[in-house]
């Protein structure tokens, strides 16, 4: 599944979930997918790797020099943030 961004004038952002593409992966789902070995492997060399993934998984990622298109990263960027909106 991909989240798809939309605005609306009188309920902010709101997040809607699509299908993925029929045929093949959903590629956010395939990105982490491919690199999840990678991050756990950084994220195990050092306390102070782990604590910045608790901290800040976005750019503990980024740190770690996964190979994440910059489009998955934005869509992974903005799920974290309405997330963390509806929480507060």
């Amino acid at each position: 599944m991909r989240v798809v961004l939309t605005h609306h004038a009188t309920r902010g952002i709101d997040l809607r979930r699509r299908n993925a593409p029929p045929g093949g992966p959903d590629p956010l789902l395939d990105q982490l997918g491919k690199v999840e070995n990678q991050l756990q492997e950084w994220i195990a060399k050092s306390p102070k790797n782990a604590a910045q993934f608790r901290r800040d998984p976005l750019n503990a990622m980024r740190a770690a020099g996964l190979n994440i298109e910059d489009d998955i990263m934005l869509e992974l960027e903005l799920i974290t943030k309405m997330i963390a909106k509806k929480l507060k």
